[in-house]
Formats: C-alpha cells, structure tokens, sequence
C-alpha cells in the first residue's frame, strides 16, 4: 500500500496554490490601498467621495431617470463604509 496516499490529500496541492494565489491578491490589494492612502487619509476620501456622490445625485434630478441609481448609492455606501473602517484601523 502505497503511504503517500494515507497521507496526502489530492486536493492539498491545489488548497495550497489557492492560498498562495489569495495570499498574492491580498497583498496586492493592501498595496494599492497604502498607495491610495498616502494621497489622502481615509476622513479626506470620505469628504470627498460625499462631494462626489452629491454632485452626482444634483446632475442626475436635472438628466431625468436612472436606472442604476440605488446600485451606485450601494457602491458608494459601500466605499465609504470602507474607509470609515481603514480610519478606524490606523487609530
């Protein structure tokens, strides 16, 4: 009988590769938000993303209907709760 079989999984390798690749994504990820950050720190994204998002929704009531509005005030909500949290992390 052969041990390596009792031993190792055939899916192992591949958990293995996946958690490196996730790995990978994750500090990629982080380095994009460091290089994000050191423009602005994260209460001056939010003030900002606020100044966007309301010059937005102005210039939407005047173009009429949009069918995507509440996907992007999720988005949005979504970022700023974001750097609301990346705050919170550097305090």
């Amino acid at each position: 009988m052969d041990t390596q079989l009792l031993t190792h999984s055939p899916h192992s390798d591949i958990d293995s590769e996946d958690s490196v690749s996730a790995d990978r994504l994750y500090r990629a990820c982080g380095r994009k938000v460091k290089d994000l950050l050191s423009q602005s720190d994260a209460e001056t994204w939010i003030e900002d993303l606020w100044d966007v998002y309301t010059s937005f929704t102005f210039f939407s009531q005047e173009a009429g209907y949009a069918p995507r509005g509440h996907n992007r005030f999720v988005s949005f909500k979504g970022l700023v709760f974001f750097f609301q949290d990346v705050g919170k992390m550097k305090a």
